[in-house]
């Protein structure tokens, strides 16, 4: 047996190392634009892949987690709940909002379209959900269209209050008697009463907890509940296109 023979090639002085020096330059460059790519993906200080912000059409509670979980349990809809639509409906938007959030003002007549334009399948429920943090007087207004739906204006007070408000605390509280007269409640005196002693905060803070349970972090949300019991989030001020495709899905 032989051993394989090795064929040595000298190369002229100075050739190897001027290969090398241009065989390094834009290895270098490699090496520098790779430091660069790490540096800005963990540049935000927490050693994770930066993420996509996405923009929703609704407000978020400050102290919110920044990912919604999915929807958990939701109180079953009862005769306290103020009921817009057909009762034997085969599905059931309950709309979770805030008087005073502008995103809500301008779902409201995606709603009141949804209901017109689906009379038999739809049916709408409205639950409490007032931001504090961002809007000081959304819990009054809450309580005050529990006072209207003493005498039966609850769905006419919150159509005047959307309608005719502004947002982030525009309303004047003083007005509240006139919005809930222009509605129809005929004893002024018993709804003003209702709205100072504040017998129904604790309604409005078990709607509160309830769309916090359902997976609520902002305002509108809502929960879209099929034939079957399939349940879908609308998050935010979906625009009715949107909204109107996700019930077809269901139907």
């Amino acid at each position: 047996m032989t051993e394989p023979t090795t064929t040595t090639t000298s190369t002229p002085s100075g050739v190897g190392s001027s290969n090398q020096n241009q065989m390094g330059v834009p290895l270098a460059i490699v090496i520098a634009g790779a430091l660069i790519a790490l540096a800005v993906y963990f540049g935000n200080g927490t050693g994770s892949a930066p993420t996509t912000a996405v923009a929703l059409e609704g407000e978020q509670a400050p102290a919110a987690a920044p990912t919604a979980p999915s929807i958990g349990d939701i109180r079953p809809v009862s005769s306290d709940d103020h009921v817009r639509g057909a009762a034997n409906a085969k599905i059931t938007v309950i709309e979770y909002s805030d008087y005073e959030c502008p995103f809500c003002k301008r779902f409201h007549p995606t709603m009141q379209q949804l209901i017109t334009e689906y009379p038999n399948d739809v049916q709408w429920v409205y639950r409490h959900f007032p931001l504090e943090q961002l809007h000081r007087q959304a819990n009054a207004e809450a309580e005050a269209s529990e006072c209207a739906s003493e005498q039966g204006r609850f769905w006419e007070f919150t159509d005047i209050v959307y309608e005719e408000t502004t947002s982030n605390d525009g309303l004047d509280l003083s007005l509240l008697p006139t919005y809930a007269q222009q509605a129809g409640v005929t004893n002024i005196a018993q709804f003003t009463s209702c709205v100072e002693s504040g017998k129904y905060a604790d309604k409005v803070a078990a709607d509160i907890a309830d769309a916090q349970a359902a997976g609520g972090r902002g305002t509108p949300y809502s929960v879209v509940i099929g034939p079957n019991g399939e349940k879908l989030p609308i998050n935010g001020a979906q625009p009715y296109a949107s909204v109107k495709a996700t019930i077809d899905q269901l139907l």
